[in-house]
């Protein structure tokens, strides 16, 4: 009796199963859209909220021996020197001094001083915010170059410059760290290992301002990146980011073109260029001067309103405009577009941001092409001034500085990104490429 229960136990439980296994096979649905997802397969956005240390930077290095001169643009080797430098303390910061050109460039002159080249003009106000000061009193000045006197490092006391190579103007103080010795032992053994530093020769514009550039033919390795400019998946970010209640926004699409509007801002996606321009009406554009603290102000926006997806660094300031500009850097040098595609560009208004025009897109996670990367031989620093001199369309007084940079060029048959090789220079505050039919050529 308990054997012909115990098969009918098994026999219903057997049943059982069987009635829903068949009824999970008849009912299961794949669910393609976690399964097959883009966003598991490629690299994932990384967006970041950046201290202003990070988006602050020298773009260039230069250590004067004498008459010899030797410089980096090392993205890795400048962040190796503003670690060091972030060590020590400043103090004894004097008032501002008018300098002649030529007595700007006795501040770099000496047995060994390294020189520190920023982009454009900061004010020591928002850099002392990134070094130690100790002192409560500063001068309310700008500067775009630190000159550091490095002749007696065991003293673990030197003097430090702030200049500024607009006004011809300059500050100086003192630094104390035990480590002076070490970092120049370091740095010198990279210049004898021919690590990072590479010989630079000084070269006088027609305005008076002296430069330092490569010297010789300079070789930069062209990158190329795949890019499909019609990704859409960024766009929602910004617009999330921008306008807080989503339930008055509306959308609109024109061709490859999307617009929001919340009847005060306007947010508009221009899928040709990968690039979003935000634009606030309810701002007054009216105001004159937007305080010192301007480029705070917009690192604290862009962190707030989509945050930093790649390597942009503050590169140049309209106070008419209470305008900032933040460029993309490539290998430790700066990225030029006919466009915005290379730039988060803040326009500010009385009390709020009332332009914002910047890429929606994240360059680190576009597929490389790296079998498509080549070294090309750039022409000296010598003929390209000599050609920007000669040339009649262009007035050779107003040109303040000359760097190597790239320029991207997109080809949307093969969807290809290029960042190209060329010489760059500056005139009436625009940055220019050189044009030439032989400005690079590629080696083999």
């Amino acid at each position: 009796m308990k054997y012909e229960t115990i098969k009918t136990a098994l026999l219903i439980f057997l049943v059982a199963i069987s009635i829903y296994l068949t009824w999970t096979l008849w009912t299961f649905q794949v669910k393609y859209n976690n399964t097959f997802n883009n966003k598991d397969v490629l690299p994932k956005t990384k967006v970041e909220q950046k201290e202003l240390r990070e988006v602050i930077k020298p773009y260039k290095i230069i250590l004067h021996e004498k008459e010899n001169h030797f410089g980096t643009t090392n993205s890795s080797e400048i962040e190796v020197v503003l670690n060091e430098i972030s060590s020590w303390k400043f103090y004894d910061i004097g008032d501002v001094k008018e300098y002649k050109k030529s007595s700007v460039q006795k501040l770099i002159k000496g047995s060994r001083k390294i020189e520190l080249n920023f982009p454009d003009e900061i004010p020591f106000e928002t850099y002392k915010g990134i070094i130690t000061v100790n002192d409560k009193k500063i001068p309310m000045a700008n500067f775009d170059r630190i000159i550091i006197d490095l002749a007696n490092p065991s003293q673990k006391v030197t003097t430090v410059y702030f200049v500024s190579s607009k006004k011809n103007e300059a500050f100086s103080g003192l630094v104390s760290s035990s480590g002076l010795q070490a970092f120049v032992n370091k740095i010198n053994n990279k210049i004898k290992n021919k690590n990072f530093y590479k010989p630079y020769s000084s070269y006088q514009l027609s305005n008076g301002k002296v430069i330092f550039l490569p010297t010789g033919e300079p070789e930069v390795t062209r990158y190329s990146d795949y890019w499909d400019r019609n990704d859409k998946e960024h766009i929602d970010r910004f617009k999330t980011a921008l306008f807080p209640d989503q339930n008055i926004v509306e959308k609109s699409v024109d061709g490859n073109k999307m617009e929001y509007n919340n009847g005060t801002s306007i947010m508009s996606a221009n899928m040709n260029q990968g690039t979003i321009y935000y634009v606030n009406f309810s701002e007054s554009t009216d105001v004159i001067g937007h305080g010192r603290e301007i480029i705070k102000h917009s690192n604290d926006f862009v962190n707030r309103n989509g945050g930093w997806m790649d390597n942009f660094l503050y590169f140049s300031g309209n106070p008419a405009k209470n305008q900032t500009v933040f460029r993309l850097f490539k290998e430790g040098l700066p990225v030029f577009t006919d466009d915005h595609l290379a730039e988060v560009l803040l326009n500010w208004g009385e009390n709020q941001i009332y332009e914002y025009q910047r890429p929606y897109m994240d360059f680190e996670t576009m597929l490389s092409l790296s079998p498509d990367s080549s070294v090309v031989k750039l022409e000296s620093a010598n003929s390209v001034l000599n050609k920007l001199m000669a040339d009649p369309n262009i007035d050779s007084e107003k040109i303040d500085n000359v760097i190597i940079g790239y320029q991207l060029v997109y080809n949307p048959k093969n969807k290809i990104l290029r960042y190209e090789p060329k010489w760059f220079y500056q005139i009436d505050g625009n940055w220019k490429p050189l044009t030439s039919e032989e400005d690079h050529r590629g080696l083999e």
